[in-house]
């Protein structure tokens, strides 16, 4: 019968949990210098269109903290396609470039995406949520033509206001692609945002234009970005 003394049992232990110490480092830094390797930056050209009849272009940056988690900004505009309601009253109307609402913003946001999900030759395909708070220049600024013979504009006027909702939520959930350091982002977007919001309390000859447009209604769309990392 053999017996183990109890210095070769600590030895054995020692040198087990040490191989398993060195195992576990060794996969602590592979992953920290893979974390080391990922782009950190991301600049975006990109523009969306919505249900609502509004198109959108902006230009992005976000600041990667690690591959699944970032933050920054977009600016850019949106305007209308199309409009519906035309606010007017005794002798005046709306002139016809103000029709459409539109508006530049500025929209800080957070960029979650997951590891990839599937890859293909050197395309690698994500998923990622991204939400925003869009804040537009707070300001309802139209110009209405006051009509003369045969209906025809003979002066303008300036009406505006600093009165109504000038931000708005949303969020983005798409899919990215990416080839080496560019990146395609596509997907669906909704929004709180009001394309009317700062013309509902404008007045002109006791008139309220708020009267002529529909009501709010929430907006989704479908959008598309090409990113540069680096």
């Amino acid at each position: 019968m053999f017996t183990f003394a109890p210095d070769l049992i600590r030895q054995n232990m020692m040198k087990k949990i040490l191989t398993l110490l060195y195992l576990l480092g060794s996969v602590l830094v592979a992953s920290a210098q893979d974390n080391d390797l990922f782009n950190k930056n991301s600049t975006a050209l990109g523009g969306e269109l919505t249900l609502q009849g509004t198109w959108q272009v902006d230009f992005s940056y976000h600041r990667m903290f690690t591959p699944y988690v970032g933050v920054g900004a977009s600016v850019g505009m949106w305007k209308q396609v199309s409009y519906h309601g035309v606010p007017e009253g005794n002798g005046w109307i709306v002139s016809s470039d103000y029709r459409e609402a539109e508006d530049f913003f500025l929209r800080p946001s957070l960029r979650l995406v997951s590891p990839t999900v599937l890859k293909i030759a050197d395309a690698k395909l994500k998923l990622f949520a991204e939400p925003g708070f869009m804040m537009n220049i707070p300001l309802g600024n139209v110009f209405v033509d006051l009509l003369g013979n045969y209906n025809l504009p003979k002066d303008v006027v300036n009406v505006h206001t600093s009165k109504g909702t000038w931000y708005a939520f949303d969020y983005k959930l798409g899919l990215s692609v990416d080839v080496g350091d560019m990146s395609i982002w596509t997907g669906y977007k909704f929004s709180t945002l009001d394309t009317y919001a700062l013309r509902r309390n404008l007045v002109y000859d006791n008139v309220r234009f708020n009267d002529f447009y529909p009501k709010k209604k929430c907006m989704h769309g479908i959008f598309l970005a090409v990113s540069y990392n680096f």
